[in-house]
């Protein structure tokens, strides 16, 4: 299923807790997960649409 959101949690490797991010487009989960690699340069990120 591709769900489109703008709000997105996020837990980056070795994380207790979640982080929120906010978009002003909605994004599918591949799109965060591949934003969210350029901003960290991380490549195991955990995410999930609420």
């Amino acid at each position: 299923m591709i769900a489109h959101r703008r709000n997105w949690f996020y837990r980056l490797a070795g994380q207790k807790f979640a982080h929120a991010i906010s978009f002003k487009m909605p994004m599918t989960a591949h799109q965060v997960r591949e934003e969210l690699q350029r901003m960290f340069s991380i490549t195991s990120i955990e995410i999930w649409g609420r």
